[in-house]
């Protein structure tokens, strides 16, 4: 199949268009292996891995707060949504995160989970960046 220059053009468009979409809001990986999606300017979700542990919330919070948002250390992290469906991307276990309380905040699920952290609780960001493990079937020991 012959691919004409305009062809050529319209893909290359096309493929730096999807580019600038998806630039701003790329996942974030913390060292435990968790993602961290933005939802809005306040509230950021951790999408917890299969097996995963209460404390991979925290890590994964820790973690995009610190090194994507820059907070120091003593800042505090909130839970703004418990453990539940995903708004970013599809898993059944994600919360919500804020550098901000849940009643400073708006587009967060509010919901409580059936495990994880509660809403409302309250990490520093070096205690919950701290908390990170390596993922369970790791090699690292």
């Amino acid at each position: 199949m012959k691919l004409s220059a305009s062809n050529l053009v319209i893909s290359a468009s096309l493929l730096a268009l999807v580019g600038c979409q998806t630039g701003g809001s790329a996942a974030f990986t913390a060292r435990n292996g968790v993602r961290v999606n933005p939802v809005n300017a306040d509230v950021f979700e951790v999408i917890a891995r299969p097996n995963g542990r209460k404390s991979d919330f925290w890590c994964g919070a820790g973690s995009y707060a610190s090194r994507q948002l820059g907070a120091s250390d003593n800042a505090l992290v909130y839970t703004v949504g418990g453990a539940g469906q995903g708004v970013t991307m599809k898993s059944p276990d994600a919360a919500q995160f804020s550098l901000k309380p849940p009643e400073q905040v708006s587009g967060a699920t509010g919901r409580a989970g059936n495990w994880g952290p509660s809403v409302g609780q309250a990490n520093s960001v070096g205690r919950a960046r701290n908390s990170c493990a390596p993922p369970r079937n790791s090699d690292v020991s």
